[in-house]
């Protein structure tokens, strides 16, 4: 089955471009707030890499519920099919960040702020058009959209914690003020 109501490629390039900048911006909110506990547990609290999943996460989140909630109204677009898109999108957005960042850092020993700094739209870029696959031609089941609501839940809580009690991993070290978490 194919839903007419999925994201084209322009409107993908379009709300990649917005969630870039809206990323862009909060990755200071928590600074800018006065560090601000509330505030950095859905934004970055330091240069550590899992802090900067955070605005790939969140704002993608808020993103797939607004554009449900307009979409809905022009489009039988079913609950399950958002839902499952979604969180494959919230999935997507942040391993692609991870695969990119640890392969050219890692792997060839490439340290650029400009690679860094490109990850963002390329990574909503992948998970959106990823999801909007999905969107488009699939039709999952009830229980589909039980387990991704679970998952989104689970990386949510994650983030919320990790910020709290991150675990001694590479991926949670910030490399600037040398330490774990807040």
């Amino acid at each position: 089955m194919k839903n007419e109501c999925a994201l084209t490629t322009l409107k993908i390039f379009v709300h990649t471009l917005i969630l870039s900048i809206v990323a862009s911006a909060l990755h200071f909110a928590y600074t800018l707030s006065g560090e601000n506990l509330f505030i950095g547990l859905f934004n970055p609290v330091n240069e550590s890499v899992w802090e900067h999943l955070k605005f790939m996460f969140f704002p993608l989140l808020i993103w797939w519920v607004v554009v449900y909630l307009i979409q809905n109204k022009k489009c039988a677009i079913p609950l399950s099919t958002w839902i499952v898109s979604a969180a494959i999108a919230l999935v997507a957005a942040p391993m692609s960040v991870v695969l990119s960042f640890y392969s050219y850092t890692g792997a060839f020993g490439i340290h650029a702020l400009f690679m860094d700094i490109i990850l963002v739209p390329l990574s909503y870029f992948i998970a959106m058009c990823v999801a909007s696959h999905f969107l488009k031609y699939s039709s999952p089941n009830k229980w589909a959209a039980m387990i991704s609501v679970v998952v989104i839940t689970a990386i949510l809580i994650m983030f919320i914690v990790f910020t709290l009690i991150p675990p001694q991993l590479p991926v949670f070290y910030d490399t600037v003020t040398q330490i774990y978490g807040i």
